[in-house]
């Protein structure tokens, strides 16, 4: 064997080798694809799902609460002035009074109402460019909204899903599911009293292809983005609005028809009248 097949054959080698080691990592190797299975961002979705039997026993110990508010007690301090009604405006008002509701009176919001949550959550605001009201990485939103609604004036009580290009609803499933929702999100019955639920989801490869192991952190980061607008949107139209995370996954899911894996269950927001 010649000195150059030698040299090519052992880089050849090494070459395997070293994407053998990389596809071990939690990035993934340029010449072979990284599996989803190596996901760290999916493997922590699995792993922090609760589960029943989660609860059924003593839990475990994950220390002690820590102070409420850091400080620097050493450093210099400046008072900031303090905002006058005439000075804050109708957005500092509403940040003002957003406090998460749970408790709901039994009279329907409006179309109008529903329509105004969900332009706030995930209308497109640009339509050049197709630019949302909620920030996206990359402006790639992997993050779809469902409506669970149960008291809505003119609106058949059911599941539906938020089509956002056309700003229309469309019917997924119909039938009361209050007692569905409240058992998934751990039995919290004032979820199945709200007006409405919103369920926002991910298809994580919308933001996979390109952000690999970022996606899970952008994905998240983006759901609370349009949580907040939910609140926000729910407040200024004088509703009551409580973001919900405890949930089990696999019973949320279901109820969605999902699969869990491609796109899941991430976050309810409840909204009713207060």
């Amino acid at each position: 064997m010649t000195s150059t097949r030698r040299w090519f054959l052992g880089g050849l080698l090494s070459l395997v080798g070293g994407c053998a080691v990389v596809r071990e990592l939690p990035w993934p190797c340029a010449l072979l694809p990284e599996p989803q299975e190596a996901d760290l961002g999916l493997r922590y979705h699995e792993w922090s799902k609760p589960g029943h039997a989660r609860y059924e026993g003593p839990p475990p110990d994950w220390g002690t609460q820590p102070p409420r508010y850091k400080t620097y007690p050493d450093a210099p301090r400046i008072a900031l002035p303090t905002l006058s009604e005439e000075e804050e405006g109708h957005l500092m008002t509403v940040v003002r009074a957003r406090r998460s509701q749970r408790s709901y009176r039994d009279e329907p919001i409006s179309p109008a109402e529903l329509g105004q949550l969900l332009f706030a959550a995930q209308g497109i605001t640009y339509p050049p460019g197709e630019l949302r009201a909620a920030p996206s990485a990359g402006a790639l939103y992997p993050i779809e909204l469902y409506v669970l609604a149960h008291r809505v004036a003119d609106l058949q009580t059911g599941l539906y899903h938020y089509a956002v290009q056309t700003y229309e609803l469309e019917l997924v499933r119909a039938g009361n599911l209050r007692d569905a929702i409240s058992a998934a999100a751990l039995g919290q019955g004032f979820i199945g009293e709200a007006n409405v639920n919103f369920i926002l989801s991910a298809i994580f490869q919308r933001t996979r292809w390109k952000y690999r192991e970022r996606t899970y952190r952008y994905v998240l980061l983006e759901a609370g983005h349009i949580a907040q607008n939910l609140c926000l949107a729910a407040t200024a139209l004088g509703l009551g609005a409580c973001p919900v995370g405890a949930f089990f996954d696999d019973d949320l899911n279901a109820l969605l028809e999902l699969d869990g894996r491609d796109e899941a269950a991430l976050y309810i927001v409840a909204v009713g009248k207060v």
